[in-house]
């Protein structure tokens, strides 16, 4: 729960919120235990922040399926004039994940617009 990985302590069942995972399987953990501190740190950095902007989202007996998240990424990953990450050429890194948007729609139009690039990139000459 989110109550369980804020404070580092782990309970191992749900109380008022149910897994609702549709692929298989549940098994509680702690999550500390699979991520890296740095990482299990700044997720709890980022669940208090984003917290302070929306009453409940850190809900002691709210749900984290995996690494899920509800918002945003919180860092960006650097690409060039042609969209493709500063130091890997055939990386294209675009959407929500890689921090050049901020929800379903722009996340969509950054694809479309990542997507174009790719075809102007490799684009053959018939």
């Amino acid at each position: 729960t989110v109550g369980d990985f804020m404070t580092g302590k782990f309970g191992g069942e749900p109380t008022k919120v149910l897994p609702s995972y549709m692929g298989g399987k549940v098994t509680m953990t702690d999550l500390s235990s699979v991520l890296p501190i740095y990482v299990a740190e700044e997720l709890r950095r980022g669940i208090s922040s984003f917290s302070r902007k929306l009453k409940g989202f850190d809900a002691p007996y709210a749900l984290l399926t995996g690494v899920e998240t509800r918002t945003s990424s919180p860092i960006r990953m650097p690409r060039g004039d042609d969209l493709s990450a500063m130091e890997h050429a055939l990386v294209y890194p675009c959407g929500e994940g890689a921090g050049y948007a901020g929800g379903i729609m722009s996340a969509s139009v950054d694809g479309i617009k990542t997507a174009l690039q790719i075809m102007r990139k490799f684009r053959v000459n018939n």
